[in-house]
């Protein structure tokens, strides 16, 4: 039986997944170079909290949901994550061996010899670092279910995010201090936001006044990044708050009813869409067919393309019988 869609959830995830490509649209464009300029930095305060939100939308249906056997938890997330992982890994593998992006790559029996590392590491493509960082949270999450269900529950959440706020001030004068990292991206922030997104689902209630708060936050957090980026200050516990402000308004938000069967979809899609954008991101960043359009507005048109295309490349597999879905992430 299918489970039941939650919509407003999915529109978070419509926002983050569009946020991602957005970021990586920039970054293929090559415009996160200090020779674009202060712009830059507008763009970036804002497309970093995609990745964040999906941390914050996976906490807040994991969390909440009816604790499983350690094994049977395991089993369902590590199927839907990995074999959708394997396959479009080993498509975008495949094409860039063809096109020469690996120089240590050259012949058949290279390709094949590094093919397993490449898996399990960012050489396939950097953009499926999430990946690895979500089976790690994987691992802890029927361990985080047993506790938080409990009549503790609540206070638990609040002590442990507590203890992740207390720890993003220690880091912002101490950096070294707690240091787990990948990618140099504190692996505790994602466990934070995790709980987090728990916490803002379960526990808070939203009204006029605090959606109004919200979003004066969220607009002041945001000007704050920008001015902390460029001038190269520490802005994580600033972006921390942007984000926790930009997830409870979309929450929070109101669906208009035409538009609900569209952004369901897109939550279905995600996944898919998450593994295709690259392939699609790469091909449009290298099409010298840009002249034309406003530097700034690049990356808006090449992450609307993508978008597109990539929900087109779902619907086909979620309406035909080319593949079992779930092999590509529906």
């Amino acid at each position: 039986m299918k489970s039941q869609r939650i919509a407003s959830l999915d529109f978070v995830r419509l926002v983050a997944i569009l946020l991602v490509i957005m970021q990586h649209s920039w970054t293929g464009l090559q415009l996160d170079e200090p020779s674009v300029g202060f712009g830059r930095f507008f763009y970036h305060a804002l497309v970093v909290t995609g990745v964040p939100l999906f941390f914050m939308l996976s906490g807040a249906l994991l969390l909440s949901a009816p604790a499983l056997p350690v094994t049977d938890f395991l089993n369902r997330r590590f199927k839907r994550l990995l074999i959708p992982f394997l396959l479009w890994g080993t498509i975008v593998y495949a094409l860039s061996v063809v096109m020469h992006k690996y120089p240590d790559v050259s012949t058949f029996t290279a390709a094949l010899y590094n093919y397993v590392p490449y898996m399990l590491s960012d050489k396939v493509n950097a953009s499926y670092w999430y990946i690895f960082v979500l089976m790690g949270i994987y691992l802890l999450t029927p361990f985080m279910q047993r506790a938080l269900s409990s009549s503790q529950g609540k206070q638990l959440t609040r002590y442990g995010l507590l203890l992740w706020l207390l720890w993003i001030l220690l880091r912002a004068y101490f950096p070294q201090f707690g240091s787990m990292r990948y990618f140099n991206s504190p692996a505790f922030m994602y466990i934070g936001f995790f709980l987090c997104g728990h916490y803002c689902v379960k526990y808070l209630t939203y009204s006029h006044t605090i959606r109004l708060v919200c979003l004066s936050v969220f607009c002041a957090a945001y000007t704050l990044n920008v001015w902390g980026l460029s001038i190269g200050v520490s802005v994580t516990l600033v972006h921390t708050v942007a984000v926790i402000c930009l997830f409870v308004l979309l929450y929070s938000s109101t669906i208009p009813q035409r538009l609900e069967p569209f952004i369901v979809s897109s939550g279905r899609y995600t996944y898919t869409i998450y593994f295709v954008h690259v392939l699609v991101v790469a091909m449009f960043c290298m099409i010298d067919m840009w002249g034309w359009c406003p530097l700034w507005i690049r990356p808006i048109a090449i992450t609307l393309l993508s978008f597109a295309v990539s929900y087109l490349v779902a619907y086909v597999f979620d309406h035909t019988r080319l593949v079992p879905k779930a092999w590509v992430g529906i």
